[in-house]
């Protein structure tokens, strides 16, 4: 650790280093993440560019009284080094470590768990307003009520939300800054501009950007902030007076100026986010804006570590690597593929087939997989940035023309389109493919990117049809399934390898029939069928051998679908078979609940009599205990850890379900 960031382990003694040393301080910041992300994975580029913009708004703000607001929150590192977390960094996203993201679990300097974009204006101006409203019953208490409407009262409490590029061109960011108009009060909005998303950003408003971007030298950088500095009040001029002066001499020269100038939000720079001392005296001043305003920084992704700058989007989110020099080398792995990356390889193969397929991404091409299929088909490819929303109703209207849409989104962020999927494509009945990448547990991203609700929520739409391939070979005959149904269909598949080829059974080459479950292991004499939905065939494999040293058989049959769901694997409790369950999602709503569901609707739940069977010593076993036994995640927010542990954690892994066996046999 450095010598200056050895003696910061709060904002407070930030505050006491003079500002000539922060440049120093940053730079030693920047090796703890190197160092930390090298180790551990995690969020580097976008961390590596918002040191400076950290270390300027804890210098200038105290944020245990003031409120400082993260969007998205995969820049929060800086932030939680200089408050207090640094000595934890080590163990970054990893089981009893620190979170990647914001936790006010962690500290009184973060306000909101957040991991999703969009979130922060609309967030700080609820804070505004209840900051606001409280002053104003205070201010009527002192007066002896007679406080009056409209009055503009100043408040101790500083609120700052911070913005990146991408995010503000989500709807949410839009609805927040046309509700700006409410807040009576300080509000800095920091456009932190960094001139890309996790993929290139997208759309009109990238494009403003990308102009005001392209017409700013770092000569440009320096006048406007001097510009501005000078403006700003001194001796006798007041705040309200500088606004209108720097409104007058930059601001309406500016495209994006104008765009913010058109919704009547006071707007400052663009300036250099790298520029402590600057940064410094520009916060000082904005903090006694007494309405809201937005200051426009361009920062540097990557910046200070040459790899993470030149490839931003390979270091957005990584695993851990090896630093040589300016170069890095993953640390080696396995040679089996991921599921997205099959996923990308056989929509491409499919779409060079036939010219209807088109793909939509939500600001993610990388991250699903679609990079191959943007080269080959560059006029089928479409990414929205962060609009899932927008995303699925474009993708209606593909249906709608003709051509056959595949909607590639994370199940965390598909949940922000519900109400899209339900009027737009499940009402309509159109062929709309979803494929849900970064289903179920997804490991150190933790709580905010879980993909365990997809099923759920999915599920209660009509028309609606769900599928899971259980691994590489079920991924193509589940594509060539989707595009052959007339209505929509959702394709749900994890963060994770795809399994040893050890695990693929011949049963797994059958082509995908609506509503179809297919066995993969049948055992003589089994009184227990394990039924697994999508990759956590895996485990119910694993679990099966396992209780076969044991002498206890069980047959796996792979669900494929959970909606329809099988009406065979229920008739198997006719048969005297109970069932578990295995999946990689929340017990509620999902697909054991399903199953449930449709043995319920059967009246095929009603107590039996117990089936017998020899065990390896002669003896007697039978089974006393519930008929079902449904194996998911529990109803609660499972935090940051190694996928493998989660699944332990949620009772899905071999073990947990070998063991649900045994107690099935001895109750």
């Amino acid at each position: 650790m450095g010598e200056l960031l050895e003696h910061v382990g709060s904002p407070a003694d930030l505050k006491r280093l003079p500002g000539s040393r922060l440049k120093l301080l940053a730079e030693e910041i920047r090796q703890v993440i190197l160092r930390s992300v090298s180790k551990t994975g995690g969020h580097l580029a976008s961390n590596l560019g918002v040191v400076e913009l950290t270390l300027a708004l804890h210098y200038v703000f105290d944020f245990k009284q003031d409120k400082l607001l993260w969007d998205v929150g995969h820049q929060c590192y800086a932030h939680k080094i200089v408050t207090g977390r640094k000595d934890a960094f080590d163990h970054l996203r990893q089981a009893g470590g620190i979170s990647g993201f914001p936790n006010p679990v962690e500290s009184a300097y973060d306000q909101f768990v957040v991991g999703h974009a969009g979130t922060s204006i609309a967030t700080a101006i609820g804070i505004a307003l209840g900051a606001q409203l409280q002053s104003r019953n205070k201010a009527s208490d002192v007066r002896g009520g007679k406080s009056k409407d409209g009055d503009s009262l100043r408040d101790e409490q500083k609120i700052v939300a911070v913005v990146g590029d991408a995010s503000i061109v989500n709807g949410t960011s839009f609805e927040a800054l046309n509700n700006l108009g409410l807040v009576k009060r300080q509000l800095l909005i920091v456009l932190n501009d960094n001139e890309m998303a996790i993929d290139a950003t997208v759309g009109a408003l990238a494009k403003y950007f990308s102009k005001v971007r392209l017409s700013q030298t770092y000569e440009d950088l320096r006048k406007t902030t001097n510009n501005i500095l000078e403006h700003l009040p001194g001796i006798g001029r007041s705040v309200e007076e500088a606004v209108e002066r720097i409104k007058k001499s930059i601001r309406m020269v500016l495209p994006a100026s104008q765009m913010f100038e058109s919704l009547n939000i006071p707007y400052f720079g663009p300036v250099d986010g790298h520029d402590l001392e600057s940064l410094i005296q520009l916060f000082r001043a904005l903090a006694d804006c007494n309405h809201p305003a937005i200051l426009h920084v361009f920062t540097k992704k990557g910046k200070g570590f040459s790899p993470a700058h030149s490839g931003p989007s390979e270091f957005h989110s990584t695993g851990p690597f090896k630093i040589n020099g300016d170069t890095v080398e993953s640390i080696a792995g396995t040679s089996r593929s991921r599921f997205t990356d099959v996923f990308g390889e056989q929509l491409t193969e499919l779409a060079e087939k036939d010219d209807r397929i088109v793909a939509i991404t939500s600001a993610m091409c990388d991250g699903t997989g679609l990079v191959e299929f943007r080269k080959k088909f560059a006029k089928r490819f479409y990414d929205v940035g962060i609009a899932e929303s927008a995303a699925v109703d474009i993708a209606a209207g593909l249906a709608k023309s003709g051509l056959k849409p595949a909607v590639c989104i994370y199940s965390t962020f598909l949940q922000r389109s519900f109400d899209q999927i339900s009027q737009e494509v499940a009402l309509q009945n159109l062929p709309v493919v979803f494929c849900v990448d970064r289903a179920g547990m997804v490991g150190s991203d933790g709580p905010t990117h879980h993909g365990l609700m997809d099923i759920g929520f999915l599920r209660m739409l009509p028309n609606v049809v769900l599928t899971a391939p259980a691994n590489e070979v079920e991924m193509k005959l589940a594509l060539e399934f989707a595009f052959g149904h007339d209505g929509p269909v959702v394709i749900r598949y994890p963060k994770e390898l795809v399994p040893p080829q050890k695990f693929v059974r011949a049963a797994c080459a059958k082509p995908f029939e609506l509503g179809s479950s297919v066995t993969v292991k049948r055992t003589k004499g089994s009184l227990i069928a394990i039924v697994s939905y999508g990759s956590v065939l895996t485990e119910a494999l694993e679990a099966a051998a396992v209780l076969a040293k044991e002498g206890t058989a069980v047959d796996v049959i792979n669900g494929r679908f959970a909606a329809p769901v099988d009406s065979k694997i229920v008739s198997l409790l006719e048969n005297g078979k109970s069932i578990i369950t295995v999946e990689d999602h929340g017990l509620a709503c999902g697909f054991g609940s399903a199953v449930l569901e449709l043995a319920a609707s059967s009246s095929l739940l009603a107590p039996a009599s117990a089936p017998h069977v020899k065990g390896r010593r002669g003896t007697q076993r039978h089974i006393r205990g519930p008929r079902i036994n449904v194996l998911g995640a529990p109803k609660r927010f499972i935090g940051h850890d190694s996928r493998e542990h989660q699944l332990m954690e949620a009772g899905v892994n071999a073990d947990k379900i070998a063991e649900a066996a045994r107690e099935m046999l001895r109750a």
